[in-house]
Formats: C-alpha cells, sequence, structure tokens
C-alpha cells in the first residue's frame, strides 16, 4: 500500500483546477511522490492520478493533462466514478513453454 493517500491527490487536484497551485507546483508535487512511493496494483488509481499531475510540467499547454481528464481522476478518487483498467497477460505457445 503506497503512503500517498487519495484524499491528498484530490486535495492536489482540487488545488490546481482552483488556481491555488500553479501547474509548475502541482507537476513538482506529483513528480516528487512518483519518485518516493512505490506503488502497488492496488493504488494503479492513485498511481494514474498523480501521473496525470506530472505532466503538467511542459510549458507548451498542447502537451497539458487535459482539465477533464484531471477533473475525471478526482471524480474516481471520490468515487463518484468508476475506474477500469484493462491488464493483459501474455501466455507461452506449447512451443515456446518447451524451449
Amino acid at each position: 500500500m503506497c503512503k500517498v493517500r487519495k484524499k491528498e491527490v484530490v486535495e492536489k487536484i482540487n488545488d490546481y483546477l482552483k488556481g491555488k497551485v500553479s501547474k509548475g507546483e502541482a507537476s513538482a508535487w506529483a513528480i516528487k511522490k512518483l519518485t518516493e512511493e512505490c506503488f502497488h496494483v492496488e493504488d494503479i488509481l492513485i498511481e494514474d492520478a498523480i501521473t496525470a499531475l506530472s505532466l503538467l510540467h511542459d510549458e507548451d499547454e498542447r502537451f497539458d493533462t487535459a482539465q477533464e481528464d484531471l477533473i475525471f481522476f478526482r471524480d474516481c478518487l471520490l468515487g463518484e466514478k468508476s475506474y477500469g483498467i484493462k491488464l493483459e497477460f501474455l501466455s507461452l505457445t506449447p512451443e515456446q513453454k518447451s524451449k
């Protein structure tokens, strides 16, 4: 389980959306969390939301995370929307297994 909590991520998203922190500040916070934390499978939503915030670092707004995406992550963290992920597992063919 990671140390950063959903509430903390929601607060940071809200602070950015309300203009309380700049995109540089939000991105720096997110990058720091991504480098300090060890995320597990059950933390995928938290990690994805923090990753979205980290992408605000670019001065060119064309490459920023869309506000709609941040709102979506916030709503998922609050349990207002569902967050689904697709995991793919590769399996070996019988020929590959015998090698």
